[in-house]
C-alpha cells in the first residue's frame, strides 16, 4: 500500500497545486501541540476533525502515524483530501465500535492511506465511510465494521472507492460494500464480509459499478458475494468462494461483462464471461493471496477503461500490461527473478547468487581439460615422442555483474614426465592489456629451486607481459621411480598418480574485461632443465624477456623473430603442442609421428589439414604406441 500512497500522494499534490493554488497543507500527530492553524508537524492538532473543520477547498490535511480513536464521526463537505503521511499500515482510525468514521460529500473531497476499523452505524449509512453525493476513498483498508447499509462503505449516487482492502465488515444490506443510485468501485479486495439479506460483499442498489475487483469468501443468503439489482454494472470482475450464491440478480438493467464466477453467467446479462476457476496464487487460510498464476484464464481477458492508463493496481503496478487488462485488482506479469545478493543479476544466472562481487564462472576449455605436451631436446628434435611433460590444465575466470574479472583459478595436472631433466613450467599472459600492478597476488605455485625470481604479487621478475612460474623442477611434482627414464612414460613402470596445482590470481576490481585477459591465447612454457634462459614454446608463439635468443636458428629450429617465426622445423614441426582434450600421448622413445600417423601432415601444413589428428579415428594412429596403466 505504501507504495500507491506515494505515488497518489504526488499525483494529488500537483493536482491540489494547480486548481487551488492558495492551498494550505496542515497536519494532524499525536505528538504535536494542537494549535491552530496546524502548519507543521509540531503545531499539529491531535484529532483529524479538527484540522478538517478549519480547512477549505483546496487544503491538504496530512496526519502522521497513529491511532486516532473517534468520539465522532469525521466530516468532509468540503474539497478537503485527508490522507496519512507513511500509509494505512501506521495511521489507523478507530470507530471505537460507536460511531461512522468517515462522511464525504463533496467532489474533491477525499481519503488516502488510512486503516479504518471498529466502526458502526447501526441505524444508517456506511460504517466505516458514507459517501454522499461525490468523494473519493483511496488506498485504504476498511474493516471489521458495522452500518444498516453498506458495513465497510456506503456510497450514495456518487462517489469513489479504489484501491482498497474491504475486510470482515457487516451489515444488512451490503455487507462490504453498498451502492445505491450510482458511484464506482475499482481495484480492490472486498473479503470476509457479511451481510444478514442482500449482498455480502457488494450490494448493488438501483445502480451503480464495480470494477476489477476480487470478491470472495464473503456470506449472506441473497448473493453472498454480490446482488446487483437495477443497473447495476460489474466489470473485470472475479467473484469466486463466496459462502452461498456468488452472484445474485434483481430487477433489469444489470449486466456482467468480462467476469469470472460460477455458475456461468446466463448470456442474457452477461458478455465475455468465464466461469473457469481463476487459480489465485494461494487460498491457504490465513495467508489468501488473490493474485493469479500465470495460467490464470482471468490474465488479458478484461476490459480496458481510460482510467487504466493513470491508476495502478492494487500492487502498485502499471494496470494494463499486455495491451488488455486482466479481471482482478491484481495485474498480472512475469515475476522478477530473485537476486539475493542484489548485483543485478537473478539467482537463477549466478553462479555466486549470495556474492554481490561474483556472478559469473567462465571456464577455459569451456569443455574440460585441455592437454600440452613437450619434447624438451629443443633445439635439437631428439626422440621426439612429445611426453616429456604431459600437463593438462582448465582456466575458471570468476567475473562480476560488469563483466569484470575478479579472479582467475588455474588448475594444472601433471601427469607425466619423461625426462631425465628437471624441467620447469609456467605461462605468461597473451598480452600486457592487464597492467603488472593491476594483479594483485599470484598464489599456489611451487619453486623451491631458487633460479626463478619473482616479486611480491607472485609474477616473475622481469618481465614485460605478467609471467607466472607454476613449478621450477617437475621432479618434485610427481616422484620418480627410479625405474624409468622419467614418470608414467613407460608401461612396464609403476604408475605414478598425477598430480595438481591449483594457481589463483587475484586482479584490482572492476578494471579488466576477460577479453583483455584472453585465456585462449595463453604462453605456456617449459624452461629446460632449471636453465631459466631455455624456454620451449608452442609454434608461432613469442619467447618471454628471460630467454636466450641466441639459441634461436641452431640444430633443427628455424626461429626466424623478422619473419614472425617461433619454435619450428624448417618443415614447420613444432616442440609443443596444445590439444582442447586430454591427451593420449606416445610411450617413451616412439616418434609422435609413428604414433599419430596424421601428425606430420597437420604440423607442415600449418594447421590446415587433418585439424582432428589426434582423434582416435580409422587410420589416424598406432594405439599399442599410446601409454596405458594398469
Amino acid at each position: 500500500m505504501k507504495k500507491q500512497f506515494f505515488l497518489l500522494i504526488v499525483v494529488t499534490s500537483l493536482f491540489v497545486s494547480g486548481i487551488f493554488a492558495t492551498s494550505v497543507t496542515r497536519y494532524v500527530s499525536p505528538t504535536g501541540s494542537n494549535t491552530p492553524p496546524y502548519l507543521t508537524l509540531g503545531t499539529a492538532a491531535h484529532e483529524i476533525r479538527h484540522a478538517v473543520s478549519i480547512s477549505n477547498s483546496g487544503d491538504v490535511v496530512m496526519v502522521d502515524d497513529g491511532t486516532y480513536i473517534l468520539s465522532t464521526d469525521i466530516v468532509i463537505t468540503k474539497g478537503v483530501i485527508v490522507s496519512s503521511i507513511n500509509g494505512s499500515d501506521v495511521t489507523i482510525v478507530d470507530g471505537n465500535n460507536s460511531v461512522r468514521c468517515f462522511y464525504l460529500d463533496h467532489v474533491d473531497a477525499a481519503i488516502e492511506g488510512f486503516t479504518i476499523q471498529n466502526a458502526k452505524y447501526l441505524g444508517g449509512f456506511g460504517g466505516g465511510v458514507n459517501i454522499n453525493n461525490n468523494g473519493t476513498v483511496r488506498n485504504c483498508t476498511i474493516k471489521n465494521s458495522e452500518a444498516r447499509d453498506g458495513g465497510g462503505v456506503a456510497l450514495d449516487n456518487g462517489g469513489l472507492v479504489e484501491n482498497c482492502y474491504i475486510y470482515g465488515n457487516t451489515a444488512i444490506y451490503g455487507g462490504g460494500i453498498r451502492l445505491l443510485n450510482g458511484g464506482e468501485v475499482r481495484n480492490c479486495v472486498i473479503k470476509g464480509n457479511t451481510t444478514t439479506n442482500y449482498g455480502g460483499g457488494v450490494n448493488i442498489w438501483n445502480g451503480g459499478k464495480v470494477k476489477n475487483c476480487v470478491i470472495t469468501d464473503n456470506t449472506g443468503p441473497h448473493g453472498a458475494g454480490i446482488r446487483t439489482r437495477n443497473n447495476g454494472l460489474v466489470y473485470n470482475c472475479i467473484i469466486y468462494y463466496n459462502n452461498g450464491d456468488n452472484y445474485e440478480v434483481d430487477g433489469s438493467g444489470y449486466h456482467y461483462y468480462n467476469t469470472c464466477t460460477t455458475p456461468a453467467l446466463p448470456g442474457t446479462y452477461s458478455t465475455n464471461s468465464i466461469s473457469s476457476v481463476p487459480l489465485f496464487t494461494d487460498l491457504t487460510p490465513g495467508s489468501e493471496d488473490y493474485r493469479l498464476q500465470s495460467t490464470s484464464p482471468c490474465i488479458d481477458v478484461g476490459m480496458n477503461f481510460s482510467w487504466m492508463n493513470t491508476v495502478l493496481d492494487l500492487d502498485g503496478n502499471n494496470r494494463i500490461v499486455n495491451v488488455i487488462v486482466d479481471m482482478g485488482p491484481y495485474e498480472y506479469s512475469t515475476p522478477l527473478p530473485t537476486d539475493t545478493d542484489g548485483d543485478g543479476v537473478a539467482d537463477v544466472d549466478d553462479d555466486y547468487p549470495n556474492d554481490f562481487d561474483r556472478a559469473y564462472n567462465n571456464f577455459y576449455p569451456a569443455g574440460g581439460f585441455g592437454s600440452l605436451a613437450y619434447e624438451d631436446l629443443w633445439p635439437g628434435r631428439g626422440d621426439y615422442d612429445f611426453n616429456d611433460l604431459i600437463i593438462d590444465y582448465q582456466f575458471k575466470t570468476v567475473t562480476n555483474a560488469s563483466n569484470y574479472i575478479v579472479e582467475t583459478y588455474s588448475t594444472f595436472v601433471v601427469k607425466a614426465f619423461g625426462a631425465y631433466f628437471k624441467n620447469g613450467f609456467g605461462f605468461q599472459f597473451a598480452n600486457n592489456n592487464i597492467a603488472a600492478a593491476d594483479i594483485v597476488s599470484v598464489t599456489g605455485y611451487d619453486l623451491q629451486e631458487g633460479y626463478i625470481a619473482i616479486e611480491a604479487n607472485g609474477l616473475e621478475t622481469g618481465q614485460s607481459i605478467p609471467t607466472i612460474i607454476v613449478y621450477d623442477n617437475a621432479y618434485n611434482i610427481l616422484q620418480h621411480t627410479g625405474t624409468s627414464i622419467g614418470v608414467n612414460t613407460e608401461i612396464s613402470a609403476p604408475y605414478v598418480t598425477p598430480d595438481t596445482l591449483n594457481i589463483l590470481m587475484d586482479y584490482t576490481q572492476n578494471t579488466y574485461s576477460l577479453s583483455e585477459l584472453d585465456l585462449p591465447n595463453f604462453n605456456p612454457f617449459i624452461m629446460v632443465d632449471m636453465v631459466r634462459e631455455i624456454e620451449v614454446h608452442l609454434p608461432g608463439y613469442h619467447p618471454t624477456d628471460l630467454a636466450d635468443q641466441t639459441v634461436f636458428g641452431t640444430v633443427d629450429d628455424d626461429t626466424n623473430p623478422a619473419n614472425d617465426k617461433y619454435y619450428k622445423t624448417v618443415s614447420n614441426l613444432p616442440w609443443a603442442i596444445n590439444i582442447p582434450e586430454t591427451f593420449e600421448y606416445p610411450i617413451e622413445k616412439r616418434d609422435i609421428t609413428a604414433v599419430y600417423l596424421k601428425f606430420a601432415q597437420w604440423a607442415e601444413s600449418g594447421g590446415t589439414l587433418f585439424q582432428d589428428w589426434y582423434k582416435d579415428e580409422p587410420g589416424y594412429r598406432n594405439n599399442s604406441f599410446i601409454y596405458t596403466h594398469n
